[in-house]
């Protein structure tokens, strides 16, 4: 690893300002949740076993979800709403509708009167109205608001970031990045003079950061007045411009290129500035004046930048870092440094306090990220895609109707792009193709609950089965509903009561309650698991190998005379990772997939245990091999095999359980 310092000569002085009131930066999905989120007013008793109802149609007076389709968002988008009224006087409605009748602008006229939107609003109203059946959009502006959100701006948002997503979930998302955006350009207009506020928001907190922003000096006010309200940002830059922009085989150059490119608001997506995954992301998002020179601003005044390189990655960072700063994260690509967006926004999240965090350690670029502290392991990295670009690799996955096609190009669109809306889009063809397939839910309920989207996790994971509760757990908990989270707790120790983690989190959510009865047991068994010679909270644990079988659904094969469908070779491994013998009482098995569900009973017989009496001694392992397969042909394109061991220690009458499954994919 090489570690150099890099002075940057700006070449711009220029002051930017904040979008305070929700998430900076284009991790519009990375905000990390406090973990003590006060329970939700309506939080009940809700049995795990009850269906999830966070796609019910939201309740809010800006909110009308005729067509509903912003579920599971419609009640952040009221929030968002009551922010706009609270903070700067602007009455915000967000309507949506399946009248076919008359056009979305027409529509948009009769709905703004209809409701009253702005009717005695300081500042002014405004509608974001959706229509899925003309697959149409319009943001309707009060003319108070005129001089900052113009026609011509309003309609190509709509057009490019609301239209597209007129579908469940999507669309939900859709609006609230669209709302960011908007909110964000008001305070910019209104710090320019272009948009009057009464006095009562111009002495807000974040009104005051704009204002100081633009006030710090003339590059500031020039930077931005030389670029309309309603300028297109993401224009081409013209050819003899774009060298100012361009990638270097120097890091240092390519830092300094990333600078100017920020300072400059050249936010055409097609530089080659940036990684492909980075143009992707950039073509898909609007771009938010304030927070690209705020950036800029940060890493100034952080400098001078230090340039940590681990092969063919590079951190540019800062030893004494301003709030919010964040550093650039670049890749080299055939020999030129690129900035990867993708990686930087996809990784850090920020807290409370406006800094940001490594929320996922699983990053090629975590070698340069230490001070930013350490996060979990979540398996996000980019796919491998061999030697096809991600434009080519979606293309070529985009007639696929297969639900594993849409997977792929949905986990592509996440983890090589970071375009969520794109992503659940594909995540939720996958599930119409295949409802109950456990693989696509769990994979869409990691990644919302990773963005910190609890309400879209939480029914992905209720149909998955056992093996969850955990996950259910810290899904709830987010959601700010305890006594669920609770619940789920309780039904994880009812499979284990000696699950550490479990326990863990018990005490973790009774010392939120306040709960010091409940905390005390809960530590107590925590203390007496932790110093058990026996190590009875060490579990019986299978392994697959090889990890990641192949699975082969197109031809059949003979074994003893029974032709076979749908197979796959592996071998089960099963230790006892306890001090003590244990008697395993069962090992029951499911085949789940794109296909029904089948179960295959008890296959605690496949093992053969040396000690006798299906016992395990300590710390001993067992294995065997096997063809796994159909004696008809299932129709499942993959399938995940659900293995659910009970054990007990022998000598003890505690029974503990374990849900494990391994994907065989083709």
């Amino acid at each position: 690893m090489s570690r150099r310092t890099l002075p940057l000569l700006l070449l711009l002085v220029v002051v930017a300002g904040v979008a305070v009131w929700m998430r900076a930066g284009k991790g519009r999905y990375n905000e990390t949740r406090g973990s003590s989120v006060a329970p939700s007013a309506t939080a009940g008793n809700r049995s795990p076993d009850e269906p999830s109802q966070s796609a019910a149609q939201v309740q809010h007076a800006r909110v009308d979800d005729q067509a509903r389709i912003l579920a599971p968002f419609g009640a952040r988008l009221g929030r968002m709403a009551d922010l706009f009224h609270d903070d700067l006087g602007i009455d915000v409605h967000i309507v949506t509708t399946t009248d076919a009748q008359s056009s979305i602008e027409t529509q948009a006229n009769q709905v703004f009167e209809r409701r009253g939107i702005g009717a005695g609003a300081p500042t002014g109203g405004l509608l974001v109205i959706l229509n899925p059946k003309l697959a149409a959009a319009r943001i309707e502006v009060g003319y108070t608001l005129e001089g900052g959100l113009t026609d011509l701006h309003m309609g190509r948002i709509a057009r490019d970031q609301l239209a597209p997503y007129t579908s469940y979930a999507i669309a939900g998302m859709a609006v609230m990045d669209v709302l960011h955006f908007l909110r964000d350009q008001v305070y910019v207009s209104a710090a320019l003079g272009n948009l009057a506020l009464d006095e009562e928001f111009r002495s807000k907190p974040a009104y005051l950061e704009y204002e100081r922003f633009l006030s710090g000096g003339a590059g500031a006010r020039t930077a931005i007045s030389d670029e309309p309200m309603d300028a297109d940002l993401k224009r081409p830059v013209p050819a003899a411009r774009r060298a100012r922009y361009a990638p270097s085989a120097k890091v240092e150059e390519s830092v300094v290129a990333f600078l100017r490119a920020t300072a400059e608001l050249a936010g055409d997506p097609t530089l080659d500035l940036f990684t492909e995954g980075s143009r992707l992301m950039r073509a898909h998002y609007p771009l938010a004046r304030f927070e690209e020179l705020l950036r800029f601003e940060r890493i100034e005044a952080s400098g001078p930048l230090e340039i940590l390189q681990d092969g063919d990655y590079a951190v540019a960072t800062s030893e004494r870092p301003v709030t919010g700063f964040v550093p650039i994260l670049l890749h080299r690509e055939q020999g030129l440094w690129r900035v990867d967006h993708v990686e930087t926004w996809k990784n850090l999240f920020f807290d409370t306090e406006g800094n940001y965090i490594l929320r996922n350690s699983n990053t090629f670029y975590a070698f340069g990220l230490t001070q930013f502290g350490s996060g979990r392991h979540y398996d996000i990295a980019p796919l491998p895609l061999g030697t096809n670009s991600i434009a080519q690799t979606l293309a070529a996955l985009k007639d696929g109707k297969d639900p594993l096609s849409a997977l792929r190009r949905a986990e592509v669109w996440l983890r090589n792009v970071f375009v969520f809306p794109e992503a659940l889009s594909a995540y939720e063809e996958a599930l119409r193709a295949a409802p109950k397939d456990p693989l696509i839910l769990q994979t869409l309920a990691d990644r919302a609950l990773y963005l910190g989207f609890p309400e879209l996790a939480i029914p992905a994971y209720e149909k998955i089965g056992r093996g969850v509760e955990l996950s259910l757990a810290e899904a709830h908990n987010d959601n700010g509903d305890r006594p669920a989270a609770q619940l789920w707790v309780s039904r994880a120790l009812e499979e284990n009561p000696h699950d550490l983690h479990a326990l863990r989190w018990q005490k973790f959510l009774a010392d939120l309650d306040g709960d010091h009865d409940e905390g005390q047991r809960a530590e107590d068994a925590i203390a007496k698991l932790a110093n058990d010679p026996q190590r009875a909270a060490n579990p019986v644990v299978l392994s697959f190998d090889p990890p990641h079988p192949g699975f082969d659904p197109d031809t059949t094969i003979d074994m003893n005379g029974t032709t076979v469908f749908d197979h796959s070779n592996f071998r089960v491994s099963m230790r006892n990772t306890s001090n003590r013998a244990v008697e395993i009482e069962s090992v029951k098995l499911t085949s789940m997939g794109t296909a029904r569900a089948s179960g295959l009973g008890d296959v605690r017989r496949y093992w053969r245990f040396p000690a006798g009496g299906n016992r395990l001694l300590a710390g001993e392992s067992v294995t065997f091999d096997k063809q796994w397969g159909f004696t008809v042909d299932t129709g499942h394109e993959h399938v995940r095999y659900v293995f659910r061991t009970c054990w007990h220690g022998v000598n003890t009458t505690v029974r503990q359980c374990r849900t494990q499954w391994v994907d065989a994919l083709p």
